[in-house]
């Protein structure tokens, strides 16, 4: 019998798939339940799974799986269903065997023994009344181990530009933030929000994003916005600081000099 259902970690998936648009999302998750239904897909039938123009939204997605004998699949999500077959498998073989042996009381054990402010606020080594001792068994056996980000996979940043200069700069972000507000990003998700946020302002351009990053520091800001050409004004007393090509430019000559 086939297994209807594969395990799904929200927020790891979140993470892995941030940076997609909602079309290759779709077109990831559409894959990976069609796999596990089937196996497997034929390399053949790709077009017809994803519909018109479904090369453009390959090529976006195709790092996710891997190719064998004509056959594509998500190695993590063919690992997960081997895990879930040895579960039942075990959990099968305990159940032909009776289960756990019940645990005997002693002899000279009485209800009333118990004091009554104890059963109504028992302790944590007491169980709650019809608690399932197995509740936490298929957890402690299903382990997470590791793959790529994406469906349930441990969760990494994906920066919107991979080169040394930029993750530093990111760097010099975070702890420009620390020091001035003690803020710290609460999760990778929170984070990748932050990047994926920079990213579409910069228009994904590497030196705009610097620059926007530069820009909240200089101005105290705890948040991104376009760095924007403007004149300078004057308002109630203070001075606005300008942004113009010249700041950009000035970014892009250290970049270059290293």
């Amino acid at each position: 019998m086939k297994d209807p259902a594969f395990p799904f970690y929200a927020q790891d998936f979140l993470v892995g798939t941030m940076h997609m648009t909602f079309e290759e999302t779709g077109a990831y998750i559409k894959l990976l339940a069609y796999q596990w239904t089937n196996k497997g897909i034929s390399k053949k039938r790709l077009g017809f799974i994803l519909g018109s123009g479904w090369e453009t939204v390959w090529l976006s997605i195709s790092d996710k799986f891997i190719e064998k004998d004509g056959i594509i699949y998500n190695q993590r999500l063919e690992e997960e269903r081997e895990k879930r077959a040895a579960f039942k498998q075990k959990q099968s073989e305990n159940g032909q065997k009776g289960g756990r042996p019940k645990k005997s009381a002693p002899s000279d054990y009485k209800q009333d023994k118990i004091p009554k402010a104890q059963l109504k606020n028992p302790s944590k080594s007491q169980k709650k009344p019809l608690e399932d001792e197995n509740e936490n068994e298929y957890e402690s056996e299903y382990v997470i181990d590791n793959g790529k980000e994406g469906m349930g996979e441990k969760p990494k940043i994906v920066y919107p530009f991979e080169s040394d200069e930029f993750i530093r700069q990111w760097e010099v972000w975070k702890n420009y933030r620390a020091n001035e507000d003690g803020f710290k990003y609460r999760s990778v998700t929170s984070e990748q929000a932050a990047l994926t946020k920079l990213g579409n302002l910069s228009q994904y351009n590497q030196t705009e994003a610097i620059a926007i990053m530069h820009q909240s520091m200089a101005n105290g800001w705890k948040g991104f916005f376009e760095v924007k050409q403007h004149e300078a004004k004057q308002s109630s007393g203070k001075s606005k600081t300008i942004y113009s090509s010249s700041f950009k430019g000035k970014i892009a000559e250290r970049l270059q000099s290293g």
